[in-house]
């Protein structure tokens, strides 16, 4: 299951990963206080861009600075994308390998930054099965590896931190949620560095302890870099975002793809998702006749989904005991195929190949999901789902990875 989300590092990963790192805080970029007593940061999981449904693979702000004593606060403020906030020796040492490579090598690694990620657990498994149970949930180890993935954790209240421990993880943050790690009195002054245990290293961020001697930017100083950071990854996304509502089309005009004369054939092509991390639908609505069919072309880990219900429209899942869990029901296909096993090939970076990998004829009743795809991320190969509407209606729909990615289709009107 980790692999379905993999590919967003592919589409959305670079670009976010560049701002994120150019932000690091100086002490000439805010004012420096020294504040007697504990005092309260917050870093923000993710991003809310209010002009466009976006996913942003980064912590704002990436580097935060305090002294040893003090709370550190994750907030969750994404759209649904998975993500945790996981710090401990194990996480400090895999971001630490990867620092030290150029981005040649971080798109292939040695085999000494391989090793020390592999240490690290995934959120999700290497094929089918539930999420990681130490991962989604949360987990705080003194020492030693991390339980299998069907394993529970052996400690799941938290202690303060004191940067000596090998794992302490928040597990899967819903939205809104937020996860405070209290930094012991004793925590050594130093670097230690976190990530997101679906994103890996290419979503990762940094706590500074300070000396006692020495002062920080005050808590809103570092929040007000954070909002910097994101605004000039919304700047960047931001000529993309009308590209991507528009569809296809658009995006060949902008020779973003070159379309086959097949792709528009006798069908309605939407683009699901697009680059930037946007999470949208392009167009938003569709309308076509009774007997037309609308194929979806997907850019990221997203599904197609109607006549969902509140048991099945999202793919985290809490247990009655509390414990998170992957909803099979939102992210396996129902009533119709779903993504193949395997990607297709062909296509190139300048000439991707789009190829329509499932298709289903549908009347409007009963519960319709593609099944989230996890294949299907840009260049080479663009997967498509094609769906031929058979009654007239009106068709809402969403993705059941990203919140607020809908679209309506309307048949006959």
């Amino acid at each position: 299951m980790r692999r379905l989300f993999k590919c967003l590092l592919v589409v959305v990963a670079t670009a976010a990963v560049v701002l994120a790192g150019a932000g690091v805080l100086k002490a000439s970029t805010a004012t420096l206080r020294h504040v007697s007593g504990a005092q309260t940061f917050t870093v923000n999981v993710d991003g809310s861009n209010p002009k466009a449904n976006q996913t942003f693979l980064a912590y704002y702000p990436d580097v935060v600075r305090v002294h040893a004593g003090d709370t550190v606060v994750f907030h969750e403020v994404g759209n649904g994308e998975p993500h945790t906030a996981t710090l401990g020796t194990l996480a400090n040492n895999a971001v630490a390998a990867f620092a030290k490579l150029s981005a040649a090598q971080q798109n292939n690694p040695p085999a000494s930054a391989l090793k020390a990620d592999a240490k690290l657990p995934g959120l999700f498994p290497q094929g089918p099965g539930d999420a990681v149970q130490a991962s989604a949930n949360p987990c705080y180890l003194g020492a030693g590896v991390v339980p299998s993935s069907k394993a529970p954790c052996a400690q799941t209240s938290p202690t303060a931190f004191n940067g000596s421990q090998s794992f302490y993880n928040s597990g899967w943050l819903d939205s809104n949620a937020r996860f405070t790690v209290h930094l012991s009195s004793s925590t050594p002054p130093g670097t230690y560095r976190y990530l997101c245990l679906l994103h890996r290293e290419g979503m990762s961020g940094t706590i500074i302890v300070v000396p006692s001697s020495k002062s920080v930017p005050s808590p809103s100083a570092q929040s007000a870099l954070g909002r910097k950071q994101l605004a000039a990854a919304e700047a960047q996304a931001g000529p993309i975002v009308g590209v991507v509502r528009q569809g296809l089309q658009a995006l060949a005009a902008a020779k973003h793809v070159k379309l086959p004369a097949s792709v528009t054939a006798g069908t309605a092509p939407v683009l699901a998702g697009g680059p930037a991390g946007i999470d949208e639908y392009g167009p938003k609505t569709v309308k076509i006749p009774v007997g037309g069919s609308v194929t979806w072309y997907l850019l990221g880990p997203h599904s197609i989904t109607f006549n969902s219900t509140k048991a099945n429209n999202d793919i985290r899942r809490v247990a009655p005991d509390g414990t998170v869990h992957i909803n099979s029901a939102a992210i396996a296909p129902a009533g119709g195929p779903g993504e193949p096993g395997r990607p297709p090939t062909g296509g190139s970076q300048a000439h991707p190949k789009l190829v329509v990998v499932a298709r289903t004829t549908w009347n409007g009743s009963g519960f319709l999901n593609s099944g989230v795809f996890g294949n299907s991320h840009g260049p080479p190969t663009i997967e498509g789902y094609r769906i031929t509407f058979t009654r007239a209606g009106t068709y809402r729909y969403l993705c059941t990875v990203h919140d607020h990615m809908k679209g309506t289709i309307v048949v006959g009107g």
